[in-house]
Protein backbone atom coordinates (compact mmCIF):
# COMPACT_ATOMS: atom_id res chain seq x y z
CA UNK A 1 0.00 0.00 0.00
CA UNK A 2 1.02 3.58 -0.61
CA UNK A 3 0.82 6.65 1.57
CA UNK A 4 -2.47 8.47 0.99
CA UNK A 5 -2.18 11.60 -1.15
CA UNK A 6 -3.99 13.61 1.55
CA UNK A 7 -1.10 12.91 3.94
CA UNK A 8 1.38 14.27 1.39
CA UNK A 9 -0.83 17.32 0.84
CA UNK A 10 -1.07 17.95 4.58
CA UNK A 11 2.70 17.60 5.11
CA UNK A 12 3.65 20.06 2.37
CA UNK A 13 1.22 22.55 3.86
CA UNK A 14 3.09 22.64 7.18
CA UNK A 15 6.08 24.94 7.89
CA UNK A 16 8.36 21.88 7.94
CA UNK A 17 7.02 20.63 4.60
CA UNK A 18 7.29 24.03 2.97
CA UNK A 19 10.95 24.41 3.97
CA UNK A 20 11.78 20.86 2.87
CA UNK A 21 10.09 21.53 -0.48
CA UNK A 22 12.03 24.78 -0.86
CA UNK A 23 15.41 23.10 -0.38
CA UNK A 24 14.58 20.27 -2.78
CA UNK A 25 13.25 22.77 -5.32
CA UNK A 26 16.56 24.64 -5.29
CA UNK A 27 18.43 21.49 -6.29
CA UNK A 28 15.92 20.69 -9.03
CA UNK A 29 16.17 24.20 -10.44
CA UNK A 30 19.97 23.94 -10.52
CA UNK A 31 19.77 20.64 -12.41
CA UNK A 32 17.04 21.55 -14.91
CA UNK A 33 17.29 25.25 -15.66
CA UNK A 34 16.86 24.83 -19.44
CA UNK A 35 13.54 23.15 -20.14
CA UNK A 36 11.89 25.46 -22.67
CA UNK A 37 9.90 23.47 -25.20
CA UNK A 38 10.36 20.14 -23.38
CA UNK A 39 7.74 17.68 -22.12
CA UNK A 40 7.92 17.01 -18.37
CA UNK A 41 6.18 14.33 -16.30
CA UNK A 42 6.19 13.90 -12.53
CA UNK A 43 5.42 10.59 -10.81
CA UNK A 44 4.53 9.87 -7.19
CA UNK A 45 3.76 13.11 -5.37
CA UNK A 46 5.72 15.51 -7.56
CA UNK A 47 3.10 18.26 -7.87
CA UNK A 48 4.75 20.64 -5.32
CA UNK A 49 7.78 20.75 -7.65
CA UNK A 50 6.20 20.75 -11.11
CA UNK A 51 5.46 24.49 -10.95
CA UNK A 52 9.23 24.96 -11.35
CA UNK A 53 8.84 23.92 -14.98
CA UNK A 54 6.27 26.42 -16.20
CA UNK A 55 8.38 27.10 -19.30
CA UNK A 56 8.06 23.50 -20.46
CA UNK A 57 5.91 22.70 -23.49
CA UNK A 58 3.69 20.51 -21.31
CA UNK A 59 3.78 19.21 -17.75
CA UNK A 60 1.94 16.12 -16.47
CA UNK A 61 1.43 14.92 -12.89
CA UNK A 62 1.07 11.13 -12.63
CA UNK A 63 -0.06 9.47 -9.39
CA UNK A 64 -0.02 5.72 -8.67
CA UNK A 65 -3.50 4.31 -8.17
CA UNK A 66 -2.90 3.18 -4.59
CA UNK A 67 -1.99 6.72 -3.56
CA UNK A 68 -4.86 8.71 -5.06
CA UNK A 69 -4.77 11.92 -7.07
CA UNK A 70 -5.63 15.57 -6.57
CA UNK A 71 -6.36 18.09 -9.26
CA UNK A 72 -3.26 19.88 -10.57
CA UNK A 73 -2.72 22.72 -11.21
CA UNK A 74 -5.32 24.51 -9.12
CA UNK A 75 -6.23 26.78 -12.04
CA UNK A 76 -6.53 26.06 -15.74
CA UNK A 77 -6.85 22.65 -17.44
CA UNK A 78 -6.25 19.65 -15.19
CA UNK A 79 -2.94 17.88 -15.92
CA UNK A 80 -3.07 15.22 -13.19
CA UNK A 81 -4.27 11.64 -13.38
CA UNK A 82 -4.03 8.16 -11.92
CA UNK A 83 -1.79 5.60 -13.61
CA UNK A 84 -0.72 2.02 -13.00
CA UNK A 85 2.47 1.50 -11.02
CA UNK A 86 4.32 0.64 -14.22
CA UNK A 87 1.65 1.09 -16.90
CA UNK A 88 1.52 4.72 -17.91
CA UNK A 89 -0.86 5.96 -20.65
CA UNK A 90 1.94 7.69 -22.54
CA UNK A 91 3.48 6.86 -25.94
CA UNK A 92 7.02 5.54 -26.22
CA UNK A 93 9.72 8.23 -26.17
CA UNK A 94 7.23 11.03 -25.49
CA UNK A 95 8.74 12.68 -22.38
CA UNK A 96 11.99 14.69 -22.17
CA UNK A 97 12.22 15.00 -18.39
CA UNK A 98 10.75 12.75 -15.69
CA UNK A 99 10.73 13.67 -11.99
CA UNK A 100 10.07 10.97 -9.37
CA UNK A 101 9.32 12.17 -5.83
CA UNK A 102 7.72 9.91 -3.20
CA UNK A 103 7.39 7.40 -6.02
CA UNK A 104 10.17 4.86 -5.66
CA UNK A 105 10.21 4.12 -1.92
CA UNK A 106 6.80 2.44 -1.89
CA UNK A 107 6.85 0.99 -5.41
CA UNK A 108 6.02 -2.74 -5.24
CA UNK A 109 8.25 -3.45 -8.28
CA UNK A 110 11.03 -0.82 -8.57
CA UNK A 111 12.66 -2.37 -11.64
CA UNK A 112 9.38 -2.45 -13.55
CA UNK A 113 8.75 1.17 -12.59
CA UNK A 114 12.14 2.23 -13.88
CA UNK A 115 11.65 0.24 -17.10
CA UNK A 116 8.44 2.19 -17.67
CA UNK A 117 10.34 5.44 -17.14
CA UNK A 118 12.90 4.22 -19.69
CA UNK A 119 10.11 3.49 -22.17
CA UNK A 120 8.45 6.91 -22.05
CA UNK A 121 11.68 8.94 -22.10
CA UNK A 122 13.18 10.18 -25.35
CA UNK A 123 16.66 8.96 -26.25
CA UNK A 124 18.14 12.17 -24.81
CA UNK A 125 15.70 12.23 -21.90
CA UNK A 126 16.62 12.62 -18.25
CA UNK A 127 15.12 11.41 -15.00
CA UNK A 128 15.65 12.85 -11.52
CA UNK A 129 14.78 10.66 -8.55
CA UNK A 130 14.31 12.20 -5.12
CA UNK A 131 14.31 9.37 -2.60
CA UNK A 132 14.57 9.01 1.16
CA UNK A 133 18.20 8.42 2.15
CA UNK A 134 18.73 5.43 4.41
CA UNK A 135 21.66 7.09 6.20
CA UNK A 136 19.69 10.24 6.95
CA UNK A 137 17.55 11.14 9.94
CA UNK A 138 14.43 11.76 7.87
CA UNK A 139 14.00 8.08 7.01
CA UNK A 140 14.33 7.05 10.68
CA UNK A 141 11.80 9.34 12.38
CA UNK A 142 8.14 8.65 11.68
CA UNK A 143 7.19 12.31 11.42
CA UNK A 144 7.21 12.92 7.64
CA UNK A 145 6.32 11.01 4.43
CA UNK A 146 10.04 10.49 3.84
CA UNK A 147 9.92 7.77 6.53
CA UNK A 148 7.39 5.72 4.55
CA UNK A 149 8.41 2.73 2.49
CA UNK A 150 11.93 1.72 1.56
CA UNK A 151 14.82 4.22 1.90
CA UNK A 152 17.85 3.82 -0.36
CA UNK A 153 21.62 3.86 -0.06
CA UNK A 154 23.48 5.42 -2.97
CA UNK A 155 24.96 2.03 -3.82
CA UNK A 156 21.55 0.35 -3.95
CA UNK A 157 20.01 3.10 -6.06
CA UNK A 158 22.98 3.03 -8.42
CA UNK A 159 22.51 -0.71 -8.88
CA UNK A 160 18.79 -0.30 -9.58
CA UNK A 161 19.47 2.37 -12.20
CA UNK A 162 22.09 0.34 -14.01
CA UNK A 163 19.93 -2.80 -13.96
CA UNK A 164 17.12 -0.69 -15.44
CA UNK A 165 19.32 0.58 -18.30
CA UNK A 166 20.08 4.03 -16.89
CA UNK A 167 23.40 5.82 -16.56
CA UNK A 168 23.70 7.99 -13.40
CA UNK A 169 24.98 11.47 -14.25
CA UNK A 170 25.13 13.39 -10.97
CA UNK A 171 24.32 12.83 -7.30
CA UNK A 172 23.48 15.14 -4.43
CA UNK A 173 21.94 15.01 -0.96
CA UNK A 174 19.70 17.40 0.93
CA UNK A 175 17.60 17.95 4.06
CA UNK A 176 20.32 18.04 6.70
CA UNK A 177 18.23 19.76 9.36
CA UNK A 178 16.19 17.62 11.81
CA UNK A 179 12.67 16.68 10.64
CA UNK A 180 10.95 18.58 13.41
CA UNK A 181 8.53 21.51 13.27
CA UNK A 182 10.13 23.39 16.17
CA UNK A 183 10.29 27.10 15.28
CA UNK A 184 13.89 27.48 16.44
CA UNK A 185 15.05 24.53 14.34
CA UNK A 186 13.16 25.81 11.29
CA UNK A 187 14.73 29.26 11.61
CA UNK A 188 18.16 27.58 11.60
CA UNK A 189 17.29 25.16 8.78
CA UNK A 190 19.18 27.03 6.06
CA UNK A 191 22.32 27.16 8.20
CA UNK A 192 22.00 23.40 8.77
CA UNK A 193 21.59 22.91 5.02
CA UNK A 194 24.70 24.92 4.13
CA UNK A 195 26.81 23.24 6.80
CA UNK A 196 25.56 19.75 6.03
CA UNK A 197 26.33 19.96 2.33
CA UNK A 198 29.96 20.80 3.19
CA UNK A 199 30.64 18.87 6.39
CA UNK A 200 28.52 15.70 6.31
CA UNK A 201 27.13 15.33 2.75
CA UNK A 202 26.56 11.58 3.21
CA UNK A 203 24.00 12.17 5.98
CA UNK A 204 21.34 14.13 4.10
CA UNK A 205 17.71 13.13 4.53
CA UNK A 206 17.11 12.75 0.79
CA UNK A 207 19.22 11.42 -2.04
CA UNK A 208 18.88 12.98 -5.49
CA UNK A 209 20.21 11.47 -8.71
CA UNK A 210 19.91 12.54 -12.32
CA UNK A 211 20.25 9.77 -14.90
CA UNK A 212 20.04 9.27 -18.65
CA UNK A 213 19.01 6.28 -20.74
CA UNK A 214 21.81 3.79 -21.38
CA UNK A 215 21.22 3.06 -25.05
CA UNK A 216 24.31 0.86 -25.26
CA UNK A 217 22.97 -1.68 -22.78
CA UNK A 218 22.17 -5.05 -24.40
CA UNK A 219 19.03 -5.15 -22.25
CA UNK A 220 17.73 -2.15 -24.19
CA UNK A 221 17.21 -4.44 -27.16
CA UNK A 222 16.15 -7.65 -25.42
CA UNK A 223 13.07 -8.10 -23.26
CA UNK A 224 13.69 -10.55 -20.38
CA UNK A 225 11.94 -13.89 -20.70
CA UNK A 226 8.47 -13.84 -19.20
CA UNK A 227 8.24 -10.04 -19.10
CA UNK A 228 5.15 -8.76 -20.88
CA UNK A 229 5.27 -6.01 -23.44
CA UNK A 230 4.62 -2.49 -22.20
CA UNK A 231 1.12 -1.20 -22.87
CA UNK A 232 -0.37 2.11 -21.77
CA UNK A 233 -3.13 1.96 -19.18
CA UNK A 234 -6.42 3.75 -19.70
CA UNK A 235 -7.28 6.14 -16.85
CA UNK A 236 -10.72 7.79 -16.56
CA UNK A 237 -10.47 11.55 -16.96
CA UNK A 238 -10.68 13.42 -13.67
CA UNK A 239 -10.55 10.25 -11.59
CA UNK A 240 -9.84 10.93 -7.90
CA UNK A 241 -9.06 8.25 -5.35
CA UNK A 242 -7.38 8.06 -1.99
CA UNK A 243 -6.81 5.12 0.32
CA UNK A 244 -8.03 5.33 3.89
CA UNK A 245 -5.04 3.75 5.58
CA UNK A 246 -1.40 4.63 5.96
CA UNK A 247 1.26 2.76 4.06
CA UNK A 248 3.50 0.43 6.12
CA UNK A 249 6.93 1.64 7.00
CA UNK A 250 8.54 -1.23 5.08
CA UNK A 251 7.10 -3.28 2.27
CA UNK A 252 7.34 -7.07 2.37
CA UNK A 253 7.24 -9.51 -0.48
CA UNK A 254 8.87 -7.20 -3.02
CA UNK A 255 10.73 -8.59 -5.99
CA UNK A 256 13.90 -6.87 -4.75
CA UNK A 257 16.01 -8.11 -1.87
CA UNK A 258 15.93 -6.05 1.37
CA UNK A 259 18.27 -3.06 1.34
Amino acid sequence: MRTDILDFHEFYGTPLGRIAGEFISERLTDAWSEIDGLAVAGFGYASPYLALFNNAERVLSLSPGGQGVMRWPSEGPNAAGLVGEHEWPLPDASIDRCLIVHGLEEAPAPRSLMREVWRILTDKGRVIIVVAHRQGLWSLLDTTPFAAGRPYHKRRLNTLLRESMFQPLQWSTGLFFPPHGNRFLLRAARAWERAGSRVWPALGGVLLVEASKDLMSPAALIRPRGERAFRPATVPAGAISASSSQAPRRLAGDEDAPL
